[in-house]
């Protein structure tokens, strides 16, 4: 999708160019991805459009408009519209259907009409257009909306009084906290390579946690040295000696206590037994003094496996008293939490990694969804953990 957006931002005729829709609020699924644009030459950028080397099918195609399929079977449909409106119909295009139906609602009782073109004052029968959706949401009393609280769950009253948090950004993070490597068999990609691409991103920080249960026999040790040599070439950048421990159906952690306490990082995570009381199972594993984050707290896959039954209050009181901290995975199968429990997490005080889990050193970027999930929870750079430095954290962890 940013890819599309790219694509066509880079066309001579091209002036504004943005995503819409449910991508845009950045959904965990999308079925269609819409883009709004505006152009000095709208045939021509709607030309260049149909044209693009990822395009299998031209399903309409106007002077204005037009809708593609890509070859995963994705449509995409672009809009270019006047200027002046812009803001309107990017507005209307983002969505969602709920936030849209309760903002025009609310306008109708303070005299106007939304429209995807414009808002008209009943009064006076002018209907007035916006160039960006800023100026639309003052002109209608409220603060700039993100797209991603677009939602209908209490940002129009949040808005209207001036208090809708300033949302926690990727240029935020500064280290990783859930990282593998060829030292777990699902890894590709050495310690090195990792701390490479870490840096690359502009990382002060990574966390090795290679699952546990590839690090018996010596092979933690063997890592272990592994990564002071490293530290030593790549200070001041930090590799951390962390492991991702699997917490077993009978509650308890596969590594012992005087293992888990040489590790600068533990994460704790369900890999098997879904269908067990997984409350009980984390919320034990919390009272590990070594345990300092649960990881993909639900066990979702996307599509494919539902998130375990989890008791929220419970989770997040054993998280606030251990002083436990509870994972955005940003895998895009995962997404875990999801949104609505960090939300819960961090209205209530528990700090929350945003992580990749990546496996391989590409996956480091995964991080840019797991912020899109953290946005949508509401969380502002004070509830994502890993805004700050490692210093900080560790003094946070005692």
């Amino acid at each position: 999708m940013l890819a599309a957006v790219e694509e066509l931002r880079a066309h001579p005729a091209a002036v504004k160019v943005s995503e819409a829709g449910s991508v845009r609020r950045r959904k965990e699924t999308v079925r269609d991805a819409d883009i709004i644009a505006t152009a000095s030459d709208p045939e021509a950028l709607i030309e260049h459009f149909v044209q693009l080397p990822w395009v299998v099918e031209v399903a309409a195609k106007g002077s204005t408009k037009a809708t593609v399929v890509t070859g995963h079977g994705l449509r995409f449909d672009l809009r270019v519209v006047p200027p002046e409106c812009y803001g309107n119909l990017l507005q209307h295009f983002s969505g969602s259907k709920e936030h849209n139906i309760a903002m025009r609602e609310e306008a109708q009782r303070r005299g106007f009409s939304i429209s995807e073109y414009g808002v008209l004052v009943t009064e006076t029968g002018e209907t007035v257009t916006h160039r960006d959706e800023k100026s639309l949401y003052e002109f209608l009393g409220y603060q700039l909306i993100p797209p991603e609280l677009r939602e209908n769950t209490g940002e129009l009253e949040a808005a209207r009084a001036g208090s809708l948090p300033k949302l926690v950004e990727l240029r935020d993070l500064k280290g990783d906290l859930h990282a593998h490597s060829t030292w777990s068999a699902d890894g590709h990609a050495t310690i090195e390579e990792m701390a490479l691409a870490a840096i690359e991103r502009g990382y002060a920080y990574l966390a090795v946690t290679d699952h546990s249960h590839y690090l018996h026999e010596g092979r933690l040790e063997a890592q272990d040295a592994e990564i002071d040599g490293l530290e030593e070439r790549l200070a001041p950048f930090r590799l951390l000696k962390g492991v991702e421990v699997n917490i077993r159906a009978d509650a308890t952690l596969d590594l012992p206590d005087d293992v888990l306490a040489t590790r600068d990082w533990v994460v704790a995570s369900v890999h098997a037994a879904f269908q067990r009381d997984s409350t009980e199972r984390i919320r034990a594993a919390m009272e590990s003094p070594h345990v300092d984050c649960i990881g993909h707290l639900t066990g979702r896959k996307i599509g494919r496996r539902a998130g375990m039954a989890v008791d929220v209050d419970g989770i997040v009181e054993t998280a606030l008293r251990t002083g436990t901290a509870l994972e955005i995975n940003s895998q895009p199968d995962r997404l875990d939490m999801p949104d609505p429990l960090a939300r819960v997490a961090g209205e209530a005080g528990v700090l929350v990694p945003v992580s990749s889990d990546a496996h391989r050193t590409a996956a480091l970027g995964y991080v840019a969804l797991g912020i899109g999930q953290a946005r949508r929870a509401w969380l502002a750079k004070r509830n994502v953990l890993n805004t700050r430095t490692w210093a900080q954290i560790e003094k946070m962890r005692g």
